[in-house]
């Protein structure tokens, strides 16, 4: 019946506009939600207390950050970059890392980059911790006036070509140098130089027979995934520095088979399986770039003796 139908009352050109900026003010919070997901979970993350004395294990708390991007803003997409950065972190969390940070595509903007370096990390991360950061992303090169190799990570609104908003090896540096955190690694899918350091050696003979040995000196760890001018090679399953790392983390790098991983045995690992898996057009680099520890990655239930020879 007509008198049962339902009638949208008449609206004057003021009350449509209201309706509008009213859908518009709903949807805007849902679309901004996600971007700010990333940052909200390490603002509230705890800020690190006072760490006195020794924790019962190797570390008070272990840390990763894994930074993938893929969808650049100004510079070439790097297809499936996110899918091996997630599949890092799920390793780093199968191996009871207590906290595990992902920042993807515009969750990793220069400004959150920054942040994350210079102001939350810092106050985060306590002296008996150790700390992981795994980038999956570009990285560019250019010449300081010394005419020095200077690398640098590529954020997501940045571009290959200029270091304007990227995050640089000397602020890297600094970080590493500022950081409270025992043992330090950066794992870096891409060409980043400039270190101005020797490469890594592999664990000590007493690091051997007593991995936990090397956890009482403070180590700052990098391995980067190819050297200057080199491309970071791909297959169908995704990026062959992070298929390496990942068989490395399931315990094939533990080199000398007494149940610890340390960090230089699975940067020596990587430097190994990747120049194999490319055909020698892809070289790693391993470095120690402060002290003189070993991060364990992997802690084994006791030590098994020295190294096969």
């Amino acid at each position: 019946m007509a008198g049962d139908r339902l009638t949208t009352p008449t609206m004057n050109p003021p009350q449509r506009l209201i309706m509008i900026s009213a859908r518009m003010v709903l949807v805007k919070p849902v679309v901004l939600a996600a971007s700010l997901v990333a940052l909200l979970s390490l603002h509230f993350l705890p800020v690190a207390e006072a760490q006195l004395g020794r924790p019962e294990g190797l570390y008070y708390k272990s840390w990763a950050i894994v930074i993938g991007i893929e969808q650049y803003v100004l510079a070439p997409s790097i297809p499936g970059a996110i899918h091996d950065a997630k599949k890092v972190a799920e390793a780093f969390r199968q191996m009871g890392f207590d906290e595990v940070v992902e920042l993807y595509d515009k969750d990793a903007s220069s400004r959150r980059l920054q942040q994350l370096l210079n102001d939350m990390l810092p106050r985060k991360v306590g002296r008996m911790d150790r700390l992981v950061l795994v980038y999956v992303g570009h990285a560019g090169v250019m010449q300081d006036s010394d005419g020095q190799d200077r690398g640098y990570l590529v954020p997501f609104d940045a571009p290959v070509t200029s270091t304007a908003k990227s995050i640089t090896v000397e602020q890297l540096k600094e970080f590493a140098r500022r950081s409270a955190s025992k043992h330090t690694l950066l794992i870096l899918d891409a060409p980043v130089v400039g270190w101005e350091t020797t490469e890594a050696p592999g664990p000590s003979w007493e690091g051997r027979m007593a991995p936990e040995s090397d956890t009482d000196r403070r180590a700052v760890q990098v391995v980067t995934a190819a050297g200057r001018g080199e491309a970071v090679g791909r297959s169908d399953q995704g990026s062959r520095f992070v298929e390496a790392l990942l068989r490395g983390l399931s315990g094939a790098a533990d080199l000398d088979g007494n149940g610890w991983l340390m960090a230089s045995e699975l940067g020596s690992y990587l430097v190994r399986q990747v120049e194999m898996v490319s055909g020698g057009v892809q070289h790693p680099s391993s470095l120690r770039i402060d002290g003189d520890g070993d991060m364990v990655l992997v802690e084994g239930k006791a030590p098994r003796g020295p190294a096969v020879k």
